[in-house]
């Protein structure tokens, strides 16, 4: 991921909106009361979210590797190293191995059908998870007892 981080802020006469982002894709958007420019890491949007007063249009960087907040280890780094990705996690006392579960769904359910692989270290290579499509990918880290 690249180390450039900045720091926009957006305005109107009625909110100011300070968005982070990495990378400067995206473009300008606006609306009778705000404009909002820039996306996440791409030039393209992905989503637009818009109500009444504003419309923004949303990019983020594809595909994106992330923990479910149902992993019981939240505390896990993962990395693209193409076409792999590679997690670490701090070491759990009392963890004989680890399993690692994948998922597109942020809020999966663990099973042997999404289970990529079971460790007895605190990293595990997901190998070539990102050869085919870009496609947004959620990890789950199970402690199992030796």
């Amino acid at each position: 991921m690249p180390a450039l981080l900045l720091a926009q802020p957006q305005q109107s006469e009625h909110f100011r909106i300070t968005k982070s982002v990495i990378d400067a894709g995206g473009g300008v958007s606006t609306s009778g009361n705000f404009a909002l420019t820039s996306a996440f890491g791409q030039p393209t949007p992905i989503n637009t979210q818009s109500s009444e007063h504003f419309r923004l249009y949303a990019g983020y960087l594809s595909p994106v590797l992330s923990v479910s907040p149902l992993s019981p280890i939240q505390r896990l780094v993962i990395k693209e190293a193409q076409p792999d990705a590679v997690l670490n996690w701090e070491a759990i006392t009392g963890a004989g191995s680890y399993s690692v579960y994948r998922n597109t769904g942020i809020n999966f359910t663990p099973g042997p059908g999404n289970l990529v692989g079971t460790t007895t270290n605190t990293t595990f290579t997901d190998t070539n998870v990102l050869a085919g499509p870009a496609v947004q990918q959620y990890y789950i880290v199970i402690v199992n007892n030796p």
